[in-house]
């Protein structure tokens, strides 16, 4: 059965925390255009971050949010030169493993992201808006990528997309990443859609789906002054249509749980509602 794309778009956006509008198109792509960067980021290189941007990005690297939110794994991912499965799974191993961000260093780190990335945030850069979404919305974000199965922890994000790879033959890269949000359909994109859907279909990808959701809403209702219109719902019911109703029932399913924070992370780590202006 043909694959969705509208759940690989969800899957791979919400790696990168990059999200666009995807809504009108059985496969992910909005009827009559392409999915197209806001801003002028259709004209730069949508992964690099401006000089200013880059020095704020190193500061994080020595610093509390780098071992919270485990910076130099999410770096690593937009560093990648081949498949995305490896890195992306030893930045959540690393980032759901690590005691809880604390407010103070998450309004200091996200604040130093809003003023020196400004432009980058603006032309919806993946890796600035990675950075700040995280940092701006740090509880809902880890709940989505920390999912895992409870029979043997293996996290959702790097098991659906490492299990869409070996069944399509090819590699998710960031530059499929970047053609996919940008609407082009490339050669492996056509190969993710020959895959059967008992492949993605599974409690991890519905604890991504439930996951994703739940973020994306956060971010939207409070963008922290980023420019975002993208809205999880027509995406969500088109996946539910493949992959059944339960998608749709905004819960995780019994075999998936979210790790829970290391027993030595500090008692009143962030607050549920972590969101920061």
């Amino acid at each position: 059965m043909a694959f969705s794309l509208q759940l690989i778009s969800m899957v791979m956006m919400v790696c990168v925390l990059s999200v666009r509008e995807t809504v009108g198109h059985p496969f992910g792509i909005p009827s009559g255009r392409p999915m197209a960067p806001q801003g002028t980021a259709a004209t730069r290189d949508p992964v690099h971050l401006s000089p200013s941007c880059q020095v704020a990005a190193s500061a994080l690297l020595g610093g509390e949010v780098s071992r919270c939110a485990n910076m130099f794994g999410l770096a690593s991912i937009f560093e990648a030169k081949e498949s995305l499965v490896s890195p992306i799974n030893d930045w959540v191993s690393g980032a759901c493993a690590a005691s809880p961000c604390s407010k103070q260093a998450l309004a200091s780190a996200s604040h130093a992201i809003k003023t020196e990335c400004a432009s980058d945030l603006q032309e919806g850069a993946i890796a600035a808006v990675a950075m700040y979404s995280i940092l701006t919305h740090y509880d809902v974000t880890r709940d989505m990528f920390c999912t895992q199965y409870t029979q043997n922890s293996a996290f959702c994000l790097p098991s659906v997309l490492g299990d869409v790879e070996a069944q399509s033959g090819e590699k998710i890269t960031l530059g499929e990443v970047v053609s996919l949000i940008s609407g082009k359909l490339t050669e492996a994109d056509r190969a993710f859609m020959a895959v059967p859907k008992a492949t993605y279909c599974t409690p991890c990808a519905h604890a991504i789906v439930t996951k994703s959701a739940t973020m994306i809403d956060a971010i939207r209702a409070h963008p922290a002054g980023i420019p975002f219109d993208y809205t999880p719902t027509s995406a969500v019911h088109q996946i539910s249509e493949i992959c059944g109703r339960a998608f749709e029932d905004h819960k995780l399913p019994g075999a998936v749980r979210v790790a829970a924070f290391p027993k030595t992370g500090a008692p009143g780590g962030p607050a549920a509602d972590n969101y920061l202006a």
